[in-house]
C-alpha cells in the first residue's frame, strides 16, 4: 500500500519527519536554512530531497496536487520564553511562509508545531490571523497544547499543535501516558539507556549568588544555563541553547539536592567546582527528546545540542501522525 506524502518545513534535524514516518507517513520534500541540521537530515533521511536555504525563495507551485500533508515548525524564537517573545515584527518569524507553502501545495492535511507560547494571550492574536488564512483556504482548522511527556516523551515539553484538514474535524492524539497503568517515561530510564558518547567536558561551578525556589530542579544553584534534572520524572525542556554550561545537570547522588535544602535552612553559599556531578552528552539529550540510539546527528557538538533542542520529539510527531492518518 503506497504511504501518504508529505513535505516537511524546517526540518531541522528531522524529528517530526521520523515520527511522521513511524506513523506511516512518506516525506518527500525537506527544506531548512541551517546547513549543519540538513547534513544530519540527509544523513538519516537519504531518500528525501533536502532543500537547504532560505525557503523564502522557493516556489511551492510545483508541488501541488502531489503532497497529502504540509507539515513543520517555523522557527520559533521570536514567540518562546528564551526568545524572549520579540514576536510577530521579528525577521526570524516563518509563520508566515508556512501558510504560504500551503496555500502553494494545497496538501489534505496540515501540521504545524510550535512553542506553547504562540497560544499565549500575547500571541493568540496573531496566530488566529495566520490561521484564518489557512481556514480561507477550505480547511478545518483547531490547535491545542500537548505535552510531549503525555506520549512517552522522557520530558516536560509543551508545544503547540496546529491540525487543518479539508473535510473533517481535526482529530488530536490521546495521552498514552501519566496514568498509574502506563506512568511517565523517567530521565533516568532515557539517560541509563543512551548510548555511551564523548562526555561533555563543561564543569559545574557553585554559583556566587544562588537563586532559590521551592523546587530543588528550579532556581540556579550552579554557573551556566543548565539545571539539575530529577531523574525519576520526566526532564525538564531540553533547549536549543543547550551545549557547554548551558546543558542540564545528571546529580545522581543527589548532590544538588542535598545543597539546595542546606541553602534553604540557611547554610553557608559554597564556591568552586561542584564534585560528583556532570553534563548531559549528545546522545542523552538526543534520547531525552526520543531519538532512537541509531539516529546520527553530525556537526561539531555544539551544533548538534543546538539541533537536538530544535527538534519536535518523535514520539509526540508520531502520535500526531497517527491522528492524522484517520482524517485522510
Amino acid at each position: 500500500m503506497k504511504k501518504p506524502t508529505s513535505v516537511d518545513l524546517f526540518c531541522g534535524a528531522g524529528g517530526l519527519s521520523l515520527g511522521l514516518e513511524l506513523a506511516g507517513w512518506k516525506t518527500k520534500v525537506a527544506a531548512d536554512f541551517d546547513a549543519q541540521a540538513c547534513a544530519t537530515y540527509k544523513r538519516n533521511f537519504p531518500d528525501t530531497d533536502v532543500h537547504q536555504g532560505d525557503v523564502r525563495s522557493v516556489d511551492w507551485t510545483r508541488l501541488r496536487g502531489k503532497i497529502d500533508l504540509v507539515a513543520g515548525g517555523p522557527p520559533c524564537q521570536p514567540f518562546s520564553v528564551a526568545g524572549n517573545q520579540k514576536a510577530a515584527d521579528d525577521i526570524r518569524d516563518m509563520l508566515p511562509e508556512f501558510v504560504r507553502a500551503v496555500a502553494e501545495i494545497r496538501p489534505k492535511l496540515v501540521l504545524m508545531e510550535n512553542v506553547a507560547g504562540l497560544a499565549s494571550s500575547r500571541h493568540e492574536t496573531y496566530l488566529n490571523e495566520k490561521l484564518a488564512i489557512i481556514s480561507e483556504l477550505g480547511y478545518e482548522v483547531e490547535f491545542k497544547v500537548l505535552n510531549s511527556a503525555q506520549f512517552g516523551v522522557p520530558q516536560e515539553r509543551n508545544r503547540v499543535i496546529v491540525i487543518g484538514v479539508d473535510r473533517s474535524i481535526p482529530k488530536f492524539p490521546s495521552p498514552t501516558h501519566g496514568t498509574k497503568q502506563r506512568p511517565y517515561k523517567s530521565a533516568r530510564e532515557a539517560i541509563l539507556n543512551a548510548p555511551a558518547d564523548v562526555p561533555n567536558s563543561a564543569i559545574v561551578t557553585y554559583a556566587k549568588s544562588p537563586i532559590l525556589r521551592p523546587s530543588p530542579w528550579a532556581g540556579m544553584l550552579v554557573n551556566g544555563g543548565g539545571r539539575p534534572i530529577n531523574l525519576d520524572a520526566p526532564s525538564q525542556t531540553i533547549p536549543a541553547s543547550a551545549g557547554g554550561n548551558r546543558t542540564h545537570i545528571v546529580d545522581e547522588t543527589g548532590i544538588l539536592l542535598n545543597y539546595h535544602s542546606h541553602l534553604l535552612s540557611g547554610g553557608n553559599v559554597k564556591s568552586g567546582i561542584v564534585e560528583g556531578v556532570r553534563r548531559l552528552t549528545v546522545k542523552e539529550s538526543a534520547a531525552l527528546q526520543s531519538f532512537p540510539s541509531d539516529f546520527e546527528f553530525l556537526g561539531p557538538r555544539s551544533a548538534q545540542y543546538r539541533q537536538i533542542g530544535n527538534a519536535v520529539p518523535p514520539l509526540l510527531a508520531h502520535a500526531v501522525g497517527k491522528a492524522l492518518l484517520r482524517s485522510l
